[in-house]
């Protein structure tokens, strides 16, 4: 791969950069989805109960366990912080990174799955969801590991791959439901039956397997039962996946069938034309082919489920995220086939990352000049070392792949670390829910609640100490507005509520918030006023 020590280390530097720009990711406050996760697991910690979920005291049935456990122990290491949620995620995520590698390798050969790892690690898609944490991120790590064995299994025939493939099946399914069972039973059921390797599929083992990962999922489907009788069972097996996706349960109705491809253009920058080339060379070698090929795993694990999600009426880019190590390693296979034996393919590929590379640095001077500029003029002393390094790479390399994958790689590590350093907290400060609970934490005196009334995020809750309670209606607002000492977070709406009521308030702090779901007017510095809403604290006589 890169033979060269100078180029090694110059790889070496880039991992190093990119754990950095990782590392400034898990400061970040929450903010929607990832602010509840963040809730549920708080509650695990204070309450000791890591079967039976609850948010804000009420039972919760959205989501299996396996995440709120990590960040319960994150919080048992270090306590409640924002760091400490995610960084057992993010240990999780390079386990999936492994995991890719040694796939990569096992199928093809060493450099395809160091490719395979690299691919994953610099991109734009792991920086973000290692920072805004979702289910899919242990999803796609345990999906990972549970490929890499079960391929193992199938070449090998050792138990030992079996357990641990299956095992990884079930904390999959811990993370995120049937789901995590669905892609590896793609890829290896796909490609059993397509290489007809029937034989295999009497073996007693693949039958035990499945029925390890029930008993290793068994947890989430105990605390479903526990709460919520045989309707939890139902929600696991059925709505929470399968129910999404065809907007019965969600009511949503996507109709866009090139979502995912859009959204896949962005969020595997800057491999992501890589990879769309590596899928037409690959359908193309496989129709000359007839369809005979030595493995099916890409093929069937990355193109049933994106064809079911695509179809599906609810929508959203973390769907996809769990497929992504298939979609590393079928483009680590091309572009090592690109390297090692095909120069005109190399060429096209070598055309196709400078366009990336030279655009992806407009992006960057963009940020950092207007967009978002930073006035610490460090930034600009890091562009200036890394845009040399890059070019530098360009003349003198004389390995292929430093000069396919190097001048993308450091492009793509200063934009993870300028979005991590400097973009996404000046975005998040705009999230008025933390400002609030550690305003409330701070000032409260001994025996005053926070009541959260109208905001519809979890983010309060997280933040605030003692931890906030949920006012559902009008009515509990009237009662909560009679007592003294009380703390509302509202909006306009709310406070016009609590004049009606008669009120009397001490204070009332207005904060600027920014919705994320509703933000694209913030990305424009002339715009950013427009996009902020009001959100209240209020705090009763």
């Amino acid at each position: 791969m890169l033979q060269d020590k100078l180029f090694q280390r110059i790889f070496i530097a880039m991992v190093i950069t990119a754990l950095v720009s990782y590392f400034f990711g898990f400061f970040i406050d929450f903010t929607r989805d990832a602010g509840k996760y963040a809730t549920v697991a708080k509650e695990i910690f204070e309450n000791g109960n890591y079967v039976n979920l609850t948010v804000h005291g009420m039972p919760y049935d959205q989501k299996p366990p396996m995440l709120f456990w990590l960040g319960a122990l994150g919080f048992q290491l270090g306590g409640v912080s924002n760091f400490w949620f995610k960084f057992p995620v993010f240990l999780v995520i390079l386990l999936g990174i492994y995991s890719t590698y040694r796939l990569g390798r096992s199928m093809y050969n060493k450099d395809t799955g160091i490719i395979a790892g690299s691919l994953l690690f610099f991109s734009v898609m792991y920086c973000l969801y290692s920072m805004d944490i979702h289910t899919d991120t242990p999803l796609q790590a345990f999906v990972a590991l549970a490929l890499w064995q079960l391929y193992d299994f199938i070449k090998t025939k050792r138990t030992i791959n079996c357990v641990l493939g299956f095992g990884a099946i079930g904390l999959a399914m811990l993370s995120k439901g049937p789901i995590g069972m669905a892609i590896p039973g793609f890829a290896v059921g796909g490609h059993l039956l397509l290489s007809r390797n029937f034989k295999s599929l009497t073996d007693y083992r693949w039958y035990l397997g499945v029925v390890w990962a029930f008993v290793v999922a068994s947890p989430a489907l105990i605390g479903l039962f526990n709460q919520f009788g045989w309707e939890g069972i139902e929600f696991f097996f059925w709505k929470n996946n399968v129910g999404r996706m065809t907007g019965e349960y969600v009511g949503a109705n996507n109709t866009d069938y090139f979502f995912y491809i859009h959204n896949l253009a962005y969020l595997f920058l800057p491999w992501s034309l890589l990879f769309f080339a590596a899928a037409f060379l690959e359908f193309k070698q496989l129709f000359r082919a007839r369809f005979k090929a030595t493995e099916y795993f890409t093929l069937t694990g990355i193109w049933v489920f994106f064809l079911i999600i695509s179809m599906s009426r609810s929508k959203l880019p973390n769907y996809m995220f769990v497929i992504f190590p298939l979609i590393a390693v079928l483009t680590a296979k091309w572009i090592e086939i690109a390297i090692r034996e095909k120069d005109r393919l190399f060429k096209g590929f070598f055309v196709t990352q400078n366009i990336v590379t030279a655009l992806l640095w407009v992006m960057v001077l963009g940020l950092t000049a207007y967009l978002f500029p930073h006035h610490n003029p460090i930034f600009w002393g890091i562009w200036l070392i890394m845009g040399g390094l890059t070019f530098w790479v360009y003349k003198k390399a004389k390995s292929k792949a430093a000069r396919l994958l190097l001048p993308s790689t450091i492009v793509i590590v200063g934009l993870m670390l300028y979005l991590t350093a400097s973009v996404f907290p000046f975005i998040f400060k705009h999230q008025a829910p933390p400002k609030a609970a550690r305003y409330y934490t701070e000032h409260a005196a001994e025996g005053e609640k926070l009541y959260n009334y109208r905001y519809r995020q979890y983010e309060l809750f997280f933040y605030s100490n003692p931890q906030a309670l949920q006012l559902g209606s009008f009515d509990q607002l009237k009662q909560v507005a009679q007592g003294p000492g009380s703390w509302i977070f509202t909006d306009d709406v709310g406070v016009g509520d609590l004049e009606r009521l008669n009120a009397k308030t001490d204070t009332i702090i207005e904060y600027r918030h920014l919705y994320l779901n509703r933000g694209g007017k913030f990305i424009l510095p002339g715009r950013r006023d427009e996009a902020l809403k009001p959100l209240f604290l209020v705090k009763l006589k």
